[in-house]
This record gives C-alpha cells, sequence and structure tokens, in this order.
C-alpha cells in the first residue's frame, strides 16, 4: 500500500542513517538463527513442484491426492506458548518429556485466534520493535513470542522402504524441527513449504514430533506486508512417502506454433536418490492425456535415467530446455475463459522395467507475449487483467484458510467478472492455483518479499540478497508447472537495488514463459530525462504526499513491465500517452476499496480499454480483513487495528474489500461486476426494439451464452423472453431484435427494457442461467400524468407566536416559527415526524472523506451550515389550492436557501428549495433535507436504483425497479460505521407500518434516499457497530444529490470523488411532496 508516502520515507532515512551508524560503530554480534539473514534454513530440502507419488498410473491421472502416499498430521496438537522467547521451553523435544498439563491447539491455525497472544494490524511500521525509529538490523528488540507445538504419529507398515518427508505449508515465522528427540531442521519464510527428510529419524510404531515456532525472525524485516501479523503453522503439516529413488521435480513447458495450431511439451524431470543407487537402465516415461482421460496419441515420451542424473553443463552457453518433448497437434488452449487441461503422468521404472512411482501434473497449452502497441497477448488474442489484489484471510481463522475458503474466493472471483489475482504479498497455498488452472484466472505469482517499514535499504545490502533471492526462486520452483501464473512478481514496496536485479536476471533465465513484474523499480537513471530522488521527493512534508507516478520516464529494464500504485486518471493517461514508454502499463494496485468506496471505476475502464498499452490492473484489495471477537458485553463485531490493544496499528486501514470478512459482497462489488462484464449492450431502435451487443470476452463467443430480456411499466414485469444471440466474436458488435410489444402507455408511467447475458449450461463456479452482463434502457414511452382534482375543502390554519399548524382532515401539518423549519406531521393520530424537516448539507464521513478528503477539515463550512443555519424570513398565505409558506435561512452572507412548502387540502406538502451559496465556498457533500419518522414505519419500498447501496459515481451496476423490505434491508453495515445506504434515481420512496399508516416521498426529478436507524451523529462518531444506538425512530436523507464516494486511493486528496462526481457550490434547485395517510 502507498498509504503515507512521505511518512515512510522519513522512516528510510533515519533507517539509513542508523544503519551506517551501527555497521561502523557497533558490531551487532549475531547469535540466533532467527536473527540471521544467513541462516533461513538448516537441512530443508531443496524447493520443488507440488505433486504427490502414488503407486499406479490410474492413481495418478485422477489426481486425487488422498490415493498418494500422504498422511496428514493436521488436527489437536500440545501447546505451550511463552510472551518472550527467553521463557520458552527448552527440552519439551525430548521423548521423556511430560507434556500433559500443556493445553492444545488446532493445527493449522494461528495461535493469536486461538487465545495466545495479541494479532497486531499493521501497514508498513514493524511490530518488532518497542520504538519504530530504533530499528537495528537484523535483531528483534520487542518481546518475541515462541510457540511450542507436539504430536505423535505413526508411520505406516507399507512405507518402511520409503524415503519419509515431513512438509510444513506454511509457519510465520521462524521454527525448529524435532523427531523423536532429534533436531532435524530449522526453517523460516511463512508463505512456502519447507521439506524434512526425517527418514533417519523414525521408529517403528509412534513417532513424536516438537516443533517451536518463533513470532518473530531476520524474515520479518522480508515480511511487512499491509495485513495482520498472525502466527504459528497456519498451513498443513504432512507426511509424504515416496522411493528411495523417485521423480522428485519435474518443469515442464509448452510453447506454440505461430498460428497456434501446433503445441510442444517439454520436460525436464529430476530424480531425487538419497542413497545414490545406481541407474543405469532405469527409465522415465511421460503421456499426455485430455480432458476425458484418453491419452493423447503420438504423445508418449521416455528418457534414460542416467541422462537426468548426468547433465553436462558446457563451458559457454547452456544446454536446451527439454530432456523430454513432444508435439500436439492442434491442442485445446488453456485462457481464463477456456481453462482446457490436459493431464501428464509420469511414470519412474527400474531397470527390470517394474514400475516405482508415478506422478502427474495438469498441463496447459498457452503462451504469454507482449504486442507491438504494448498489449498483453495470451496465445497471440490481447487480454485486459481484470484483476484484484488478494490476501489470505479468514474472519474466524485467519491466516489458516481451508481448501473450501479458497474454493469459495475462486467462485465468487469468477461470478464477479474478475479474470486474475494477484497473489499480494506472497505465494499462495498451492491448492488455489490448482483452482485458478481449472475454473480459469491469470495469477501473477508474488515473492515474499516486502520492507516497506525500511524501503529499499534491504534491495541494497549484499547481505540480504541470499535471502531475498531464495523466497523468489523458491517460489518459481513451487508453482513453475501453473498454467494460470502468467507473471512473477519480485515482491512489494521494497524499493529497488542490484538484489532485485539479481532476482529478475534469474527468474528470466530459469522460466523465459513469463514476464516478471516489480512496482518498485521505478526510474531509470541511464535515461536522458530521469527524475532524480530529491526532485520527486520535496523536503516539505506536506508537499511531499503529492508523488506522482509520472515522475520518471521509464523503468529499469529488468522489469517487463511499467507498473504503478493508485495513478489519476490524469496520470494513467499521461503514463499511456508518454512516448518514452514502450512496455505495457500496469496498474499493479488501483481503485482503493476501503469502507464505502471504489466510486469512478468505470471511469477508468474507459480509459483501459481505449488504450492498448494499458493493460488492466489489480484492485485493492478482495477482502476486509476485519476479525471477528466479542466486546465487554459480549457483542460480536469485527475488530481492526488497535481493538486488540495491539501496537503499532493502523486502525482500520485492513478494511478494503471488494467482499467483506464473511466473504460476502459489499455494495461495490455489483459495481466491478458490472464494469468488467464481458458484454457492453447499446439501445440503438426502441421503437424497433434493436439492441447493439459488444462481446468484450477475450476468446469466447457469444453463440454459447443465451440473452435475457423483460419489459417493467413502474417495476412490474409485463413481458419477458429468451433469445440466442448467434454468432458474435470476441471484440464483435451485432445488431439484436428484441421481440417486445409496445405497452398500452399509462399516463404518469416509466417503462424500462433489460437484456443480460446469460449463461447456457453449468459451469464449474456458476449454475445454467448465472448472468454475466446486463443493462436497463429507459424508454421513450410516455404520457403525461394526470393531475389529481383539487379538493376545495378549506383547511384549518392556527396562526401562534411560536406555531403554524395547518390542519386537512386526519391531517396536521406544523411549523415551528422559530427555526422556520417543517417540525411536525401528524396523520390519523399518528406523529410521523420526530424530529424537524432540515436541510442538510453534510454526511457521516466515509473513510475517504475521514482520512484523505479531509472534509471535516476542509469543508467544514457545511458541517456547522447544516447544524447553525439561521431564519432569515418566515411568512405564509392561503390560495384557492391550500397554503403556501415561505422560508429563508442563511449562514453569514455566504449561503441562502429559500424554501417553499405549499400544503394541499389532502394535507400533501409540496417543498421547494433554492440554494444560492457562493461559488468560493468549498464542495458540498450533499444537497437535501433530512428528518427523522416514527419508528413503527419499518417497511419500506422505493422506485429507484438497486437491490444494493449505490452513489453517482457507483451506480452503473444498479437497476432501477420497486424494491421492497424493511429498513434494516437497505442499510449497509461497514466495519467501522460511516455514510451509508443511500440509493440514487429515485422517484419515491414509502415508509409504512402494519397498522397501514404511510409516509411517501416523490420528487418532481429523481432523488437520492436514504433511511437509518441511527443519527447521522451517531454514525459519524460511532468506531464499531456496536456503538450505534437504534433510536426507535427512522433517520430519512432526501436528497437532490450526493457526492460521489471516490475511488482512487483514501490516504491523500486523490480520496475525493473525480470532479465530475463533486458538488462545486454555487445554485440547486429541487422539489418534492410528502404525503401521509392511512391506506
Amino acid at each position: 500500500m502507498l498509504y503515507a508516502r512521505y511518512a515512510t520515507l522519513f522512516v528510510i532515512t533515519q533507517v539509513c542513517l542508523l544503519f551506517s551508524f551501527t555497521g561502523s560503530a557497533k558490531t551487532v554480534q549475531v547469535k540466533n538463527d532467527w536473527e540471521n539473514p544467513d541462516v533461513i534454513q538448516i537441512n530443508r530440502l531443496p524447493a520443488r513442484a507440488t505433486s504427490y507419488s502414488f503407486d499406479t498410473p490410474e492413481q495418478a491421472l485422477t489426481r486425487d491426492r488422498n490415493q498418494s502416499t500422504i498422511q496428514s498430521l493436521n488436527g489437536q496438537w500440545k501447546f505451550h506458548f511463552a510472551e518472550k522467547s527467553q521463557n520458552r521451553p527448552m527440552n519439551f523435544f525430548r521423548t521423556d518429556f511430560d507434556s500433559q498439563s500443556w493445553s492444545t491447539i488446532t493445527v493449522p491455525a494461528n495461535w493469536e485466534l486461538e487465545g495466545y497472544g495479541t494479532p497486531i494490524y499493521t501497514n508498513s511500521v514493524y511490530p518488532m520493535f518497542e520504538d519504530e525509529n530504533d530499528i537495528v538490523l537484523p535483531l528483534i528488540t520487542r518481546d518475541n513470542p515462541v510457540g511450542s507445538y507436539l504430536t505423535d504419529f505413526s508411520v505406516p507398515e507399507d512405507w518402511q522402504d520409503e524415503q519419509i518427508i515431513l512438509h510444513f505449508g506454511g509457519v510465520t515465522s521462524a521454527y525448529y524441527v524435532w523427531v523423536n528427540g532429534q533436531k532435524v531442521g530449522y526453517a523460516q519464510g511463512s508463505r512456502l513449504p519447507s521439506e524434512f527428510d526425517i527418514t533417519d529419524y523414525l521408529v517403528p510404531g509412534n513417532n513424536t514430533l516438537a516443533v517451536q515456532v518463533f513470532r518473530w525472525s531476520d524474515g520479518s524485516y522480508l515480511e511487512d506486508q499491509d495485513h495482520w501479523r498472525l502466527s504459528g503453522i497456519h498451513r498443513e503439516v504432512m507426511l509424504m512417502a515416496q522411493p528411495k529413488v523417485a521423480l522428485n521435480d519435474f518443469f515442464v513447458q509448452t510453447h506454440l506454433s505461430d498460428n497456434y495450431q501446433q503445441g510442444m511439451i517439454e520436460i525436464n524431470p529430476k530424480l531425487s536418490n538419497p542413497e545414490r543407487q545406481k541407474l543405469a537402465g532405469w527409465t522415465v516415461k511421460a503421456a499426455l492425456y485430455d480432458a476425458m482421460g484418453k491419452e493423447i496419441d503420438d504423445t508418449r515420451m521416455q528418457v534414460n535415467a542416467t541422462k537426468l542424473t548426468r547433465v553436462a553443463y558446457p563451458q559457454r552457453d547452456n544446454f536446451a530446455f527439454g530432456l523430454m518433448k513432444t508435439k500436439v497437434d492442434k491442442p485445446a488452449l488453456w485462457t481464463s475463459e477456456t481453462p482446457n487441461l490436459y493431464t501428464l503422468v509420469l511414470s519412474l521404472h527400474n531397470k527390470q522395467g517394474e514400475l516405482v512411482e508415478t506422478r502427474s501434473t495438469r498441463v496447459g497449452f498457452r503462451d504469454v507475449k507482449f504486442g507491438p502497441e504494448g498489449e498483453l497477448l495470451i496465445n497471440g488474442q490481447s487480454v485486459e487483467i481484470i484483476g484484484v489484489n488478494r490476501h489470505d484471510h479468514d474472519a474466524k481463522k485467519g491466516k489458516a484458510l481451508d481448501r473450501e475458503d479458497l474454493r469459495q474466493d475462486v467462485i465468487m472471483l469468477k461470478q464477479f467478472n474478475f479474470n486474475s489475482v494477484r497473489t499480494s504479498h506472497y505465494p499462495n497455498d498451492p491448492y488455489f492455483y490448482e483452482l485458478a488452472d481449472e475454473y480459469g484466472l491469470y495469477i501473477m505469482d508474488e515473492a515474499n518479499i516486502e520492507s516497506h517499514g525500511v524501503g529499499g535499504l534491504l534491495a541494497n545490502l549484499p547481505q540480504w540478497n541470499y535471502s531475498m533471492s531464495q523466497r523468489a526462486m523458491r517460489m518459481l520452483e513451487r508453482d513453475k508447472n501453473h498454467p494460470s501464473i502468467i507473471s512473477w512478481s519480485m515482491g512489494n514496496e521494497s524499493g529497488t537495488g542490484p538484489n532485485f536485479a539479481a532476482i529478475a536476471g534469474w527468474l528470466k533465465d530459469k522460466d523465459p514463459t513469463r514476464f516478471v513484474h516489480y512496482e518498485g523499480a521505478q526510474g531509470d537513471p541511464t535515461h536522458p530525462q530521469y527524475v532524480g530522488l530529491s526532485e520527486r521527493y520535496p523536503t516539505d512534508e506536506e508537499k511531499s504526499q503529492y508523488y506522482t507516478p509520472l515522475a520518471n520516464p521509464t523503468d529499469p529494464k529488468f522489469v517487463d513491465v511499467i507498473s504503478r500504485m493508485y495513478p489519476t486518471l490524469d496520470e494513467l493517461k499521461g503514463l499511456a500517452d508518454s512516448p518514452h514508454i514502450e512496455r505495457p502499463i500496469l496498474m499493479c494496485e488501483y481503485a482503493h476499496a476501503m469502507g464505502n468506496s471504489l466510486g469512478n471505476l468505470a471511469e477508468y475502464w474507459e480509459m483501459v480499454r481505449a488504450r492498448p498499452n494499458l493493460i488492466g490492473g489489480y484492485i485493492w484489495d478482495w477482502i476486509d480483513q476485519g476479525i471477528e471477537t466479542q466486546n465487554d458485553q459480549g457483542e460480536t463485531y469485527l475488530a481492526y487495528g488497535g481493538d486488540f490493544g495491539d501496537t503499532p496499528n493502523a486502525s482500520n486501514f485492513c478494511l478494503n474489500g471488494v467482499m467483506d470478512s464473511y466473504r460476502q459482497p459489499n455494495p461495490h462489488a455489483w459495481e466491478a461486476k458490472y464494469v468488467f462484464q464481458p458484454a457492453e449492450f447499446t439501445l440503438v431502435e426502441p421503437a424497433k426494439g434493436k439492441v447493439s451487443v459488444l462481446n468484450r470476452f477475450f476468446f469466447n463467443n457469444l453463440a454459447n451464452y443465451d440473452i435475457s430480456w423483460s419489459l417493467s411499466e413502474d417495476g412490474k414485469r409485463i413481458e419477458q423472453g429468451l433469445i440466442q444471440p448467434g454468432d458474435v466474436a470476441p471484440g464483435a458488435h451485432k445488431s439484436l431484435e428484441i421481440p417486445y410489444q409496445k405497452p398500452s402507455i399509462k399516463p404518469g408511467a416509466t417503462y424500462w427494457l433489460k437484456v443480460s447475458l446469460l449463461l447456457r449450461d453449468d459451469t464449474l463456479w456458476a449454475a445454467k442461467g448465472h448472468e454475466l452482463a446486463k443493462a436497463q434502457f429507459s424508454l421513450p414511452f410516455s404520457r403525461p400524468a394526470e393531475e389529481a382534482p383539487i379538493s376545495a375543502r378549506a383547511l384549518q390554519v392556527d396562526d401562534t407566536a411560536a406555531k403554524l399548524t395547518i390542519a386537512a382532515d386526519t391531517v396536521s401539518v406544523t411549523f415551528n416559527k422559530t427555526t422556520g423549519y417543517l417540525d411536525s406531521l401528524i396523520s390519523d393520530e399518528l406523529k410521523i415526524l420526530h424530529e424537524p424537516l432540515k436541510h442538510n448539507f453534510w454526511r457521516p464521513q466515509t473513510d475517504n472523506d475521514r482520512i484523505g478528503w479531509k472534509t471535516l477539515e476542509n469543508k467544514k463550512v457545511w458541517f456547522e451550515a447544516t447544524q447553525h443555519l439561521a431564519l432569515g424570513s418566515f411568512d405564509y398565505r392561503q390560495t384557492d389550492t391550500g397554503v403556501i409558506v415561505n422560508t429563508r435561512h442563511t449562514n453569514g452572507a455566504s449561503v441562502k436557501v429559500d424554501t417553499q412548502y405549499h400544503i394541499d387540502a389532502a394535507g400533501n406538502v409540496t417543498v421547494q428549495v433554492a440554494l444560492d451559496a457562493d461559488k468560493d465556498l468549498p464542495d458540498l457533500l450533499r444537497v437535501g433535507m433530512s428528518t427523522a419518522v416514527s419508528g413503527t414505519l419499518e417497511r419500506m419500498a422505493y422506485y429507484g436504483k438497486g437491490p444494493h447501496e449505490n452513489y453517482i459515481d457507483r451506480n452503473q451496476g444498479a437497476e432501477t425497479d420497486v424494491y421492497q423490505g424493511v429498513v434494516s434491508d437497505f442499510v449497509h453495515s461497514y466495519a467501522r460505521p460511516q455514510e451509508n445506504g443511500n440509493r440514487t434515481g429515485v422517484k419515491w420512496l414509502t415508509l409504512s407500518d402494519y397498522a397501514q399508516h404511510s409516509f411517501t416521498v416523490k420528487g418532481k426529478q429523481d432523488l437520492s434516499i436514504s433511511v437509518w436507524p441511527w443519527s447521522a451523529e451517531n454514525l459519524q462518531e460511532a468506531n464499531h457497530p456496536y456503538d450505534l444506538v437504534e433510536r426507535g425512530i427512522f433517520t430519512v436523507n432526501i436528497d437532490l444529490i450526493q457526492a460521489g464516494v471516490g475511488g482512487i486511493d483514501s490516504w491523500s486528496p486523490n480520496a475525493a470523488p473525480i470532479k465530475k462526481y463533486q458538488l462545486p457550490s454555487g445554485q440547486y434547485q429541487y422539489q418534492f411532496t410528502l404525503a401521509v395517510g392511512k391506506h
């Protein structure tokens, strides 16, 4: 994250000075493995591709690892927790140790969520120190909690002659391993597996496994990501058996001919042979199978084992990749839209020809290139990255996600039209990549490297090269065979320097089939227009936050794309149009979705789709990172930074998700789905039902989908149908005729045509009929509304010094002559209004308002105007059609609001408002009025955009319809309370009770409406939902318009909505009618 840019720079400066001083004047004696970047493992096996050993090819072909030789060690383990490392148990690994007094803990889990220690949420400030300005590399100067684990296991009898490997999927942060009292090894690097050969440590029968985990280590300096800092064994633990000579690893690459009609599969297998057996006569064989399990003709491959173990590396050049290879005619190609997969089965045979073991992996034929205009090409077709950054997170389990959690993420990603994920900022569980292969997602696989707290210091220190490089190299080695991975990302927000140049060189040479990414590599000092650091970061702290992504014309050559975070629309255009940039441009983070946000997403994508060198981007981020907990009163809520007493913390900066913490869509998720939808509809000839469709798929033809349509009258469906679009190739337009009949037009009615693109068949991620894309069109069919007859009944007027009351049968309307506001509205003896109908120019701050836009500081005049408008004049008169009340309110000479109320004989109140504000005043937050109504009126219906919350810069995915429910259905509970629940394009709103009392608001023009069970003041001040107090009455906001919510970032002035969605001070007029009654 780019939060508090100038603060980060200050820390970097301080740290650089400190390190220089300690390095020259004070030698730090490193005594512990966990404080030594030269010791990142002891006895850990080399990284390898994820695969499992099977006994038969038939088992391998299923890819069901439960049929392989693995044994899970997940479950309940004995556990001891020490707040300080010096208090950890020292001999617990001994076989005679008595652990009866220890508690138990679930593995995998984060111990902080099991009741031990404190979860810490921080963005960029290192949490391993009492004083963030007293960083002494590579030491841990804060108390270092330690978790000690014990479990027992037995090895199956048929594994006695096998090599037994102990596999840890992920442990934070550093840990030692003992088996049967003997020290096996040590590892760190919390987001990649570590494996140990424990064959020689095992005994027949019961075996004891001991693990001691340190919360912080020198590795924590490279894991300074913006997320919860949680500890322990958080991914699976298992035993893996394989023969003493085994197919330990293999690298599979596919290549395609220029016309994509011929494929080549190339394989480099690696054998493990710890006992150094003679392998003369041994062979490795391979065969390729299609999706139906049928072997592909002429694809069998074979290589002698000795050729694998005696690879000759020449003095010059290098040997060509592909010790095994074969051609495939007209392969089914893999893309995110068409994730066609083959299964490769490899088998090892001894010199007698007997099968020793077999393994398998999924294979996808696809290539990744860049076009002449900077386009991203997948299999020769220009593709845009419709992506999101994704952290591992679950509200209850923290980082310990299970397979179903991962599957649900992938399903939701597909359902909401995403096609790519950046694994921010570390490698994910291997199963996530399997799902991406199978369901179809492009993956940017990111190394677990972020040194945000010290900027680029570590990238420039040789002593950190080993630790940094190993993280990237081991990531590639594990994940190299997944077709879903199109890019290796070297990490995040760690500056740049020779360590990253070295990593990039290794990645490119090892795997030239994917592009290398790293956003921190900005600015090429060899370029004639290079902008130096001092010019980009002024010493003035206030100005330095305005760092622009346009600061440099190009980037170091060791990265393949120009990557930027959170550019404004103007900056993005400047990048795309720059004559110096020849590489593709990617927004690796953009559209910061914190709280009520993600405005102007459509504007970003208008620009991306118009410029081929803009290859898309990754929204920040996928899921809110709230942790479920309880307050002192036992109320469940979602905690954020500081709620556990954690220091340092970054408050609610962890709540940036498209989805909420429970993996349910936030309101802005629906906007993302709409903006990213794979078809665009345009109404061409309404009278003839002609609609044009643009196929935005990159590979799929619309002939394989259905289009549904419906015609509605004031929200009521009057006709609907289903058509087939026929042949519409990717990128092509086609005119379609919707066979609706022009309805008999009712006076005052509005008519809407909706069209949707639907799945014709079931998929892995959605059922038949799932809506992929949609559009709604207002049809130009109308007749003027019939004027209601004017009653001749006289209104009763009671004018006193304090009040003016107008009565009409069962309705009475009262104005307070001191304030000038409509103070009371009573219908059939029910008190409708419980607060005056007052002018309102303010909203409870969104996160963007509060942090970046700073509305309370910069627009306080409108907060004060809402609270303190002064009555300038009040008068009324009776007419033939009712009573007219005129008021004028002012806020000094700069704000004037004229309001006219017309009360007719039925008691309806028509309100006309004219705001005249000095143009030199700050922008407004809203233009409208607010009141509170009886809490019995909990039934809510409205005709406007929905069903979800929407704002003027985030309402394209909302549909105009009639929506009904209760008030609580139409608010959104953000984990940190803020402005919420707005609906735009509202024609009318009705609140009613079960006794048939009703309160209706009807606009002369479309309105924005929201209804809350809380006060605006309560929303403004609340930190958590449990701070919100339901008053027994409902706040009703009636607005002409409300400012957009913004969607660029949340911490700088760019948090404001873009200009077209701001409300400049000036003149505004609007009108609405209040009607009450009993129906």
